[in-house]
């Protein structure tokens, strides 16, 4: 009886022990956005663009819900290729873990993009350094390049890492997660040395004059 008592006080010390000192360092995950509060029909007003594009921003991007759940679908069948932008506080050390899902409806056809007079994607999300400068990570699902391809745009300020690749998952919802640090060490050749300031999505197939459509949703940082 006396070593069971022992044993249960022991216990007990252990769990206030990691309850304590160790949960603190546990980092939790971080939804940015997952559309399920957003209205209907409509482009989140904190999804910003850039001046002037607004108008045309409505026209692409839209929540929409299937079932019991709500994302937000893009489709560019007006040549617009508008981009849209979630700014938020990113501390890239403590969560350098994006994830993400998406599912392409339509893909550009003919899209490339290391070709400039094709450069289109059905699907688009950026990691955004410094906006004014075009410095950023951009993952994309490519209607013709394989998986893994690395393009460099923007005088070097741009890396473009192709993820999903052609029409085999068309319509299906893929699951991606980066880690935004290693990544830039790896496509920069440099350390990351800010923060990010946040994501944007593009969909569009204006360079090919062609239909563009992906469904966007479940952001998350870890």
């Amino acid at each position: 009886m006396i070593c069971s008592h022992l044993y249960d006080a022991i216990m007990k010390i252990i769990f206030i022990f990691l309850f304590l000192f160790l949960l603190p360092l546990t980092t939790f995950a971080k939804s940015i956005e997952n559309f399920d509060s957003r209205d209907l029909g409509k482009l989140p007003v904190d999804w910003r663009t850039w001046p002037l594009q607004r108008k045309k921003a409505t026209r692409v991007y839209k929540v929409v819900q299937e079932e019991k759940n709500r994302f937000l679908r893009a489709k560019d069948n007006q040549n617009f290729s508008v981009q849209v932008l979630r700014h938020f506080e990113w501390d890239v050390k403590k969560y350098p873990v994006l994830s993400w899902k998406w599912r392409a409806q339509e893909l550009p056809k003919g899209a490339k993009e290391s070709d400039d007079g094709r450069n289109d994607s059905a699907c688009g999300v950026y990691v955004i350094v410094d906006r004014n400068k075009g410095h950023a990570l951009k993952y994309v699902w490519s209607s013709s390049l394989p998986e893994n391809t690395v393009i460099t745009r923007k005088e070097g300020k741009l890396k473009i890492k192709v993820l999903t690749s052609g029409e085999k998952e068309k319509g299906k919802w893929i699951e991606h997660t980066v880690n935004v640090i290693t990544d830039y060490q790896k496509l920069f050749g440099v350390p990351l040395k800010k923060n990010p300031t946040g994501i944007a999505l593009l969909t569009d197939g204006n360079a090919t004059k062609t239909s563009a459509a992906c469904d966007y949703d479940d952001f998350i940082l870890n």
